[in-house]
């Protein structure tokens, strides 16, 4: 290119001096090399701001691969949260002991309308308790919570027993188990559903049943120190079972 624009100067202008080709060679450079740097090219770009469909491709390939990530999670990705689950009620329990306190009743004058009241009497508070109370498994803990306007679920205050919330975490379980055992793995429904747990304070796991559950006798066959549990089989059992060994709570085996 040099040579080319030498040979040029020198047959077009043979009347310039010397100091004026190399002046007029340098100027031309110059220009050259500014219109080079502007961005003039033989070649069609294409139009401010826009893109080919090879890059929108690229681009659209890139945004569909982002995962958000954690501040200082060194490359883990956020893993999302699963939403609450919560239990089918179960109105079985219910209705057994309503009919088996009606037959009671009807069939025995005496002590059997007393009994049979009083097991009709269950029956219809497992009624109410089934269509109120809900069993709830999230990404921490099991809960019992009450239903309230619409679907929302609402809180039902402190436990009755030792106070606190209704609420367990999944780490603090050590045992569980349905009541009469055998039942549920047969299909059937169980009368209790039964857990012990170690968040509540230990001051606190003698009350009621805990003083036999925690004695040295069952500590003797292989059972746990905590907290005991019981309510009534007033939701779908072998959901509950299912979520109990899902989320991994501790259980002593048979």
């Amino acid at each position: 290119f040099i040579s080319f624009l030498s040979a040029w100067s020198a047959g077009v202008m043979p009347s310039l001096r010397r100091p004026r080709r190399h002046l007029a060679l340098a100027t031309a450079g110059l220009a050259l090399a500014g219109a080079w740097c502007r961005g003039w090219s033989f070649v069609a770009a294409p139009a401010p701001g826009a893109l080919t469909a090879r890059r929108m491709a690229h681009e659209s390939a890139g945004r569909a691969h982002l995962t958000p990530r954690r501040f200082f999670d060194f490359g883990g990705e956020t893993k999302p949260k699963e939403p609450p689950v919560v239990i089918k009620e179960d109105y079985q329990l219910a209705a057994v002991f309503s009919l088996l306190g009606l037959l009671l009743s009807v069939s025995l004058p005496y002590l059997g309308f007393g009994l049979g009241a009083f097991i009709l009497l269950l029956g219809i508070l497992f009624f109410v308790q089934a269509g109120r109370v809900r069993f709830v498994f999230d990404d921490e803990a099991f809960e019992l919570r009450t239903s309230g306007e619409g679907e929302e679920l609402e809180s039902p205050g402190e436990n009755i027993v030792v106070g606190g919330k209704n609420r367990w975490a999944y780490s603090s379980f050590v045992n569980w188990e349905f009541f009469p055992k055998g039942l549920v793995e047969k299909g059937l429904p169980p009368i209790l559903v039964y857990f012990k747990e170690i968040q509540t304070p230990e001051s606190e796991w003698n009350v009621g049943p805990g003083a036999q559950a925690n004695s040295e006798e069952a500590l003797a066959k292989g059972a746990a120190k905590g907290m005991v549990h019981f309510f009534p089989a007033i939701c779908d059992a072998q959901q509950i079972k299912a979520e109990f060994e899902r989320r991994g709570c501790k259980k002593i085996p048979n």
